[in-house]
This record gives C-alpha cells, sequence and structure tokens, in this order.
C-alpha cells in the first residue's frame, strides 16, 4: 500500500486529498480535524472541508504503521511554477471546463427535445407567412437537434473553477522525522493503548480533556469518554480537580477516565471514575 503524503506546514500535519483521508479514516480510524471550506458549500460556516489537521499523537501513530511519509513542501510552495508546469495547470483546468460544460449542453438539447413540436409549428408558420406553400415545407426535427448541438458548444457558459486543494504536480521533498517532548510522549502512549483497543480517538480540547474516545466513526456516534492523562503515576490528585473532572464528565454525558503509565510495569493503566453526586442524600436523613 503506498504511502500517504502528509504536508508539514507551520509545524502541523496537513492533509488535503479527499482519497488520502478517506483511507486515514477507514484504515487507521484517524479522524483529525477538518478547517477548510467545504467545496459544494463554500459558504457554510457549520460545515468543514480539508484540508484536515492531524494531531501529533495521529501522526506519530501513522508513521510507525508506515502509513504515512512526512514532507516539508514550503519551499516548493513558494517556487514560480516553470512553463511545463504553468501548461499541465492550464490543461488540467481546460479539461474541468469541459467537463462541466457536457451536462449544462446535455441538458440544454434535452429542454429543446422537450419543446421540439412546438419549435417546428413556429417555425411551419413563420415559412407560410413568408410566402411559402404548406406543401414544401420540410423541416427536419434531427437537423434542428443537430444545429441547436453545435450552437450549444460554441455557447458561453458561466463555470466555477475548483482550486485544487492536493498540490497538483509531482515533486520531490525531504522526508522528515516526528519527534515529541516528554509530556506529548506519554500522551502518546495513551493515545496508542487506546487505539490497540479500537474505536476512534480525538484530542479532547474542547471538552477540557486530552482525548475523547468514541465506539465508532464520529461522524455518526457521540464520544463516551473522557480520558485525562497524568503526567506520572505517582502524581497526587487534588480532591477539586477530580470533582471538576467528574462533574464535567456527567454534565456532557461522558465517562470520565484517567490514564497514566504504571512506572514500576511500565504500562499503560487506565482508571474510570463516576459521579455518584447526592443520589444517596435521601437515605441518611
Amino acid at each position: 500500500m503506498a504511502e500517504i503524503v502528509v504536508n508539514f506546514q507551520h509545524d502541523r500535519g496537513l492533509v488535503y486529498d479527499a482519497d488520502d483521508y478517506f483511507r486515514l479514516r477507514t484504515e487507521f480510524r484517524i479522524v483529525g480535524n477538518l478547517i477548510g471550506v467545504p467545496v459544494s458549500h463554500p459558504r457554510n460556516i457549520n460545515q468543514q472541508g480539508l484540508p484536515v489537521v492531524l494531531s501529533c499523537y495521529e501522526l506519530k501513530l501513522l508513521f510507525e504503521k508506515n502509513a504515512i511519509r512526512l514532507s516539508n513542501r514550503d519551499a516548493i510552495f513558494l517556487q514560480a511554477p516553470c512553463t511545463e508546469q504553468a501548461q499541465l495547470y492550464k490543461s488540467m483546468i481546460e479539461k474541468q471546463k469541459e467537463e462541466m460544460r457536457q451536462p449544462v449542453i446535455e441538458k440544454r438539447i434535452e429542454a429543446f427535445r422537450k419543446h421540439l413540436p412546438k419549435i417546428i409549428e413556429g417555425k411551419r408558420k413563420k415559412l407560410l407567412k413568408s410566402g411559402i406553400k404548406n406543401e414544401d415545407i420540410n423541416i427536419s426535427p434531427e437537423q434542428l437537434v443537430a444545429e441547436e448541438m453545435e450552437k450549444a458548444k460554441t455557447a458561453k457558459f458561466d463555470v466555477l473553477v475548483q482550486i485544487p486543494t492536493k498540490y497538483p504536480f509531482d515533486c520531490e521533498s525531504p522526508r522528515l522525522p516526528i519527534i515529541l517532548n516528554t509530556e506529548d510522549q506519554i500522551k502518546y502512549r495513551v493515545f496508542e493503548s487506546l487505539w490497540n483497543q479500537g474505536g476512534f480517538i480525538t484530542v479532547g480540547d474542547s471538552f477540557g480533556c486530552d482525548f475523547l474516545l468514541y465506539p465508532g466513526d464520529p461522524m455518526y456516534f457521540h464520544a463516551s469518554h473522557m480520558v485525562h492523562v497524568l503526567k506520572k503515576s505517582s502524581q497526587k490528585l487534588d480532591v477539586k480537580y477530580l470533582i471538576r473532572i467528574c462533574r464535567l464528565s456527567v454534565v456532557v454525558n461522558k465517562l470520565c477516565v484517567i490514564a497514566y503509565i504504571d512506572e514500576t510495569i511500565n504500562d499503560v493503566h487506565f482508571e474510570t471514575l463516576e459521579w455518584e453526586g447526592t443520589s444517596n442524600k435521601g437515605e441518611s436523613v
């Protein structure tokens, strides 16, 4: 299976190709974060499109699975295209325009055929008014359609040209390694452990946690767990901190999980917390 090229720009890994992103989502359960504008709905502020940003944990996992190649193309993007590239891009745009013209022409001819009887009758009346006898009038429907086809081919239509999100030319770029700091390395081990157990994992910044765990694709499922990663297994937990993360998980209807690395056996451990609140208050009265 071919490696997916991930563009490293502004300290972020970006994927521009829709097929590549589909592979990441279906084969590797990697979601990322869409930050672009969908081509089909460019003014829709409630829906995002390509490119997709991959977190450092997702990049590290894919890199170790030999699924991606991290590439820095900043220098290539800043270069002016050569004559060959300019011609290739021009032919690509013309091909797009032609592909967009064909459905318009077909729709125009379809509408013309639909009104063909009225068009023939109108031409007949016009010829009769000019003094031509009815028996001398010979109007061929096929000829009218052929003439309309020629007009449609030379007519000008308004077209929307899609600007490619993926770099359209083949180019060589240096491979880049993925280096994580100490804290991110701990979080990556937790991310990898969760990924190996199945499900989908995303960064949990929007929910005030480190990771969100989904039972299936986030397009169809809500997150079921909020995961908080401890920097050290010996880290003392403040009571207020525990209350805060538990109450937060209750509000958003998710389970609260604390993850840490047991240094004695060098393995990832998970502890699930459940908030009981004051459910037993009535019994103590």
